[in-house]
């Protein structure tokens, strides 16, 4: 027992990597497979990738016992390597005749042939390896036709192996989808950090920070509908999926890949990643008209409320000033009774145009504060400055020269306005203000109206 290979409970993993790596470059090249060479090279390619799972089928076999000589648990492993070398010099020589260009890709297929037996070679010299629980073997569903998927989302591939990740991102990328990747799960996160992807590949399988590391760290930050992760491993072992998606995976893919399956399950997360987006969209938008007036088209009472409170706890941080201006429309009951309410409502819009366009920072709100009455929000503002905005808000109003036939203050529609500046500590609520202003304002209304008033600030 002395003699077993630390590494021998991953064997099955092992040697499924060089097989997937045939299996998908084998199936790549039946993909881009030229009109002119579909006679001479199709046949060649779909043998080779017959002999690739026929291995496949030798390593994913159960064995009665998991521990032994590797050549008594597989003995017909010499057997289908020969099929496959067999195989691959018939490729060799058809696409050196047929199609020169592909001769890149089959040497990544010899390379990965060569991998396999190396490593069969060398865990057949020992004396004892320890295959760890024999796996279920996992069934392939060949479809009939390739599913595409929506190829419109941002991939991140998490893989420490170099031949993985350049296996899929072209192939990915080949069906329209952008792709990124990362060697590791540090770089990943780092990534993370900056970029934003619509579905995370991450191997299981890694050295230094393990998939489930990474899979901790992604999920410390986004939910499961946030940013979907897809598992890939080559243990097809059930408790490796169920630790996968007990840990947050939202699915896995089973090395070897199934090509087809793996862009439908992809494209199912992408198409979910998008209706989610969508989602977050439509409440944010729903949120955003709860806050406007449904008649002047500014924000309304509730938004005034939430946003005051927001800069007014700011402003405790910071210890800078808040003022608020209150705005009364003049003897707006007049003008509803001599010209009707539409003509009220009319009035009414045309005054919050008034009052939101005299606004010059974005920081400023302006909102209907009930009725007649308006409001605006001045952030780091002290008295002075908020008195000449509501001065400018005043002669805009005026200037509007929209006529007011029972006014007692001018013959078109004018407005009272009052002023309160305010630095809030911790012991004062927004009330304070707003009953400051509330002042100003009866100040303004008991000096004639069509004035500012104020009583200073607090």
């Amino acid at each position: 027992m002395a003699d077993i290979h630390p590494c021998d409970a991953h064997i099955r993993h092992d040697l499924r990597t060089p097989i997937n790596h045939m299996v998908g470059y084998t199936e790549m090249l039946l993909d881009e497979l030229p009109k002119a060479c579909e006679s001479a090279l199709t046949d060649p390619l779909k043998n080779l990738l017959a002999s690739a799972y026929r291995l496949l089928d030798t390593i994913n076999r159960p064995t009665p016992v998991s521990l032994g000589r590797f050549d008594a648990l597989f003995p017909d492993w010499r057997e289908r390597m020969a099929l496959i070398d067999a195989d691959l010099l018939h490729l060799k020589t058809a696409t050196d005749q047929y199609w020169a260009d592909a001769g890149a890709d089959v040497a990544k297929i010899a390379e990965a042939v060569g991998n396999m037996r190396a490593l069969l070679e060398t865990l057949s010299a020992r004396p004892v390896v320890d295959l760890g629980t024999p796996p279920v073997p996992a069934e392939r569903e060949h479809a009939g036709g390739q599913v595409v998927g929506t190829a419109d989302g941002h991939l991140l591939i998490i893989d420490d192996r170099a031949e993985n990740l350049e296996l899929m991102q072209r192939r990915l990328i080949r069906e329209g989808y952008r792709v990124s990747v990362s060697n590791s799960g540090q770089d990943a996160l780092q990534r993370l950090e900056n970029e934003q992807f619509d579905v995370v590949l991450l191997d299981w399988l890694m050295p230094q920070m393990s998939g489930a590391d990474v899979l901790a760290k992604i999920r410390s930050r986004f939910s499961a509908h946030e940013l979907p992760v897809i598992v890939v491993t080559a243990r097809h072992g059930s408790e490796t999926i169920v630790d996968a998606l007990t840990q947050g995976a939202n699915d896995y893919l089973a090395k070897p890949l199934d090509f087809p399956v793996a862009l439908a399950r992809l494209a199912t997360q992408v198409y979910l990643r998008k209706v989610t987006r969508q989602l977050a969209e439509a409440n944010r938008q729903l949120k955003q008209f709860s806050y406007i007036d449904g008649l002047t088209a500014i924000a309304n009472r509730r938004k005034f409320d939430e946003y005051l409170m927001t800069v007014w706890r700011r402003s405790q941080q910071e210890g800078s000033p808040v003022s608020l201006i209150l705005i009364d429309v003049d003897f707006f009951k007049r003008y509803n009774d001599a010209l009707g309410h539409e003509a009220g409502d009319h009035a009414l819009m045309r005054v919050a145009k008034a009052v939101s366009t005299g606004l010059f920072r974005a920081k400023d709100l302006a909102a209907r504060y009930g009725g007649e009455e308006f409001a605006v929000i001045l952030p780091e503002t002290a008295l002075d400055d908020a008195i000449s905005v509501a001065e400018r808000v005043r002669m805009a109003i005026m200037e509007m020269a929209l006529p007011h036939p029972a006014s007692s203050v001018m013959p078109v529609v004018t407005a009272s306005l009052g002023v309160g500046e305010w630095r809030p500590t911790a012991f004062c609520e927004p009330s304070a203000l707003i009953n400051l202003a509330d002042k100003g304002l009866y100040q303004a209304k008991a000096a004639g109206r069509n004035q500012v008033g104020t009583l200073g600030a607090q």
